[in-house]
């Protein structure tokens, strides 16, 4: 009577496969053809090897559901008969909620893990919403159950990176320690399978979301590298207060410094404001006098002009003799910028005599006008600085709600 056993066994198997999700069928037909040790095998409780190879790829079991956040399995357990349901309905629920679904349905389950398809494994932490946006990995003792989701995202890449990330934050939210090293940090995403360019990324999202502090750019090594946990929490405040205090001295330093700078900068800038406005004053004086000069010899050549015309000759005889002469003047100035090249209009004479001696001027002196709008960006630039490092002495340290 008991050699009937494996073979009822056998049958009862079987009608529950063929009556149930067709996509277990294979698998459970593969696991039929091994006899009674490859039944035991299938049931998740031998050691063979090839059988938990090929249910590792063959086993393949779609989300019934096909709401995002709910699960609907019909999952062969290796303590029971047949085909399980194992359902989940509230999108809030946790992986190690399904975890503990799956262990109270089954108590003769030694081992359970849900990982990508990758191997990563998911963090207990991690939502159901989170988990039906991808296909992932049922791992029952020894064995791997490709799980699908019709709301799984086409982008494997993106769903292992998300998965990953969630494996790291999970660790980094139960880590009991207010400051953890930097490279252990690194290593831990290293174990997750990000390199260090995607582990700073990661780095500043979980600054955005207030769970770690990090000052990158601080010139204390203690700070840099260091990641603090729970920047909110009294003892973490606490360890950065301490940590700062080395920096707050550095700063203060600093702020010396600064301000010794900025009065050299103040005084060198007020020497050339004042070389700049002597040198303009001077660069005046040559063309007003020219200016007066050729205005005096005009009005005397004018005056000279009606001397002749009213006194000496009359308008018959001078008219021709105005008209040569300013006819003269124009071809002579005509002729002399043609042969120079020089530009024939002049718009503001007295302003261009004014920048030629100017330049003249600046050149004599070995003066460059072009240091004072440095000078004074050099200057507003440090006065910022002074501010800021003077904002850190006062004692403005970071608040839990500035962190």
């Amino acid at each position: 009577m008991a050699l009937f056993v494996p073979h009822l066994r056998r049958r009862a198997l079987q009608a529950s496969c063929f009556s149930s999700s067709p996509l277990l069928s294979t698998a459970c037909l593969s696991t039929l053809r091994g006899g009674s040790g490859a039944t035991t095998a299938s049931r998740f409780g031998g050691s063979s090897t090839e059988v938990a190879s090929v249910l590792s790829t063959q086993f393949s079991v779609r989300n019934g559901s096909a709401v995002q956040g709910r699960l609907q399995l019909q999952l062969p357990l290796p303590g029971l008969l047949g085909l399980t349901q194992i359902q989940v309905n509230d999108e809030t629920q946790t992986v190690e909620k399904l975890l503990e679904t799956l262990k109270k349905t089954d108590s003769t389950l030694k081992s359970v893990d849900i990982t990508t398809t990758n191997g990563t494994k998911l963090a207990r932490t991690v939502q159901l919403s989170e988990l039906t946006v991808m296909e992932f990995v049922l791992r029952l003792n020894h064995v791997n159950i490709l799980i699908q989701n019709d709301n799984a995202k086409e982008d494997p890449r993106e769903i292992g990176e998300n998965a990953a990330f969630a494996s790291v934050k999970a660790q980094i939210e139960t880590d009991s320690r207010p400051v953890l090293p930097l490279d252990e940090y690194y290593r831990i995403c290293l174990n997750a399978g990000a390199e260090e360019p995607v582990a700073n990324k990661w780095l500043r999202e979980l600054q955005r979301r207030n769970l770690v502090a990090h000052f990158d750019r601080s010139t204390s090594a203690e700070l840099k590298n260091a990641i603090i946990l729970r920047p909110h929490g009294t003892e973490s405040l606490a360890r950065l207060h301490s940590a700062l205090d080395s920096e707050l001295s550095t700063v203060k330093q600093d702020r010396k410094v600064h301000e010794a700078r900025l009065e050299e900068l103040q005084s060198e800038l007020k020497k050339l404001v004042a070389i700049d406005a002597e040198t303009r004053k001077a660069a005046q004086t040559l063309p007003n006098v020219q200016k007066w000069v050729a205005l005096t010899g005009l009005t005397s050549f004018y005056g000279s002009l009606m001397y002749l015309v009213w006194d000496v000759y009359s308008w018959d005889i001078m008219e021709p003799i105005t008209y040569f002469i300013g006819f003269t003047a124009v071809l002579g100035n005509s002729f002399y910028h043609t042969i120079t090249k020089k530009d024939a209009t002049y718009t503001n004479i007295w302003q261009k005599k004014y920048l030629a001696r100017l330049t003249k001027l600046q050149e004599e002196r070995k003066f460059n006008p072009a240091k004072i709008p440095a000078l004074q960006a050099s200057i507003a630039q440090i006065e910022r600085d002074v501010t800021m490092l003077a904002h850190w002495e006062e004692g403005k340290k970071p608040s839990a709600t500035a962190l």
